[in-house]
């Protein structure tokens, strides 16, 4: 009688250490879903954005036929996933959940002051392509270049940098 209590007891311990243990893989599983769910949302994002290398820059453009702005590539890109973005720049300011620059993830978008850095409002952006150990490279339509890959370093860059929004989550 004894024994089959020692054994009952046992096979309830470890049956329910056995539940407990899947609960808790499970759970796990689910965070790195959601996790590797946002990543590749972000590649696909950032090699979207990069098929437009080249796209000349238009004012008020929003295709690439007829060229693009920031905020018209910006619009275009994320309207390709079914992303609803704001038309202009300075509209972006409470667009999306606020992050760190230094904190940017791939296809955040970066918030600049326009070609005059004491005017402290958004006035150009840009589509985060990596950051690696705080070295941030981020696509935008360039007025003199078109759509292109910059370097945050660049002074002219470091000088107006606003903020970082991030879309993707």
């Amino acid at each position: 009688m004894q024994i089959k209590k020692t054994i009952i007891t046992s096979l309830v311990f470890w049956s329910i250490l056995v539940l407990f243990t899947q609960c808790n893989t499970t759970k796990t599983k689910e965070i790195r879903t959601n996790d590797s769910r946002t990543e590749i949302q972000q590649d696909k994002v950032v090699n979207y954005a990069k098929k437009q290398i080249g796209v000349r820059y238009k004012y008020a453009g929003n295709t690439p036929k007829t060229g693009f702005d920031c905020s018209g590539y910006t619009k275009y890109v994320y309207a390709h996933f079914n992303y609803t973005l704001p038309r202009r720049s300075i509209d972006y300011t409470n667009v999306g959940t606020k992050v760190n620059v230094k904190d940017c993830k791939k296809g955040d978008i970066l918030l600049f002051t326009g070609s005059n850095k004491h005017k402290r409002i958004t006035g150009h952006l840009g589509i985060v392509v990596s950051n690696k150990k705080g070295t941030i490279k981020f696509l935008h339509a360039s007025s003199s270049r078109g759509v292109v890959i910059s370097d945050m370093s660049i002074s002219y860059f470091k000088d107006r940098i606003l903020g970082a929004r991030r879309i993707i989550k």
